[in-house]
């Protein structure tokens, strides 16, 4: 997996969290059937327990319930700027 395909899977994990709390399954739901080839299950979860929630990009709320961080906010406003115009 290169750095845009990282930054993409990144993005659409931290898209669906924005919406409030939210649970693993909701999130492997949303990000897996995004059309991107390398959105394995696998993959989305390494990118969300190794780096995201490793980062404290996403804080753990409860059991199996995830939401942002401060920092997860600004990493979300990052890669949707440097990703602008990537999805058609």
């Amino acid at each position: 997996m290169n750095d845009r395909e990282r930054d993409i899977l990144r993005k659409t994990i931290l898209s669906v969290i924005e919406k409030g709390f939210v649970r693993w399954k909701d999130i492997e739901k949303h990000s897996t059937p995004t059309c991107w080839d390398f959105a394995t299950t696998n993959t989305v979860k390494r990118q969300f327990y190794r780096y995201l929630v490793a980062q404290g990009y996403v804080m753990r709320v409860s059991r199996g319930v995830y939401r942002l961080s401060e920092d997860g906010e600004q990493l979300l406003l990052i890669l949707t700027n440097r990703l602008k115009g990537a999805f058609i």
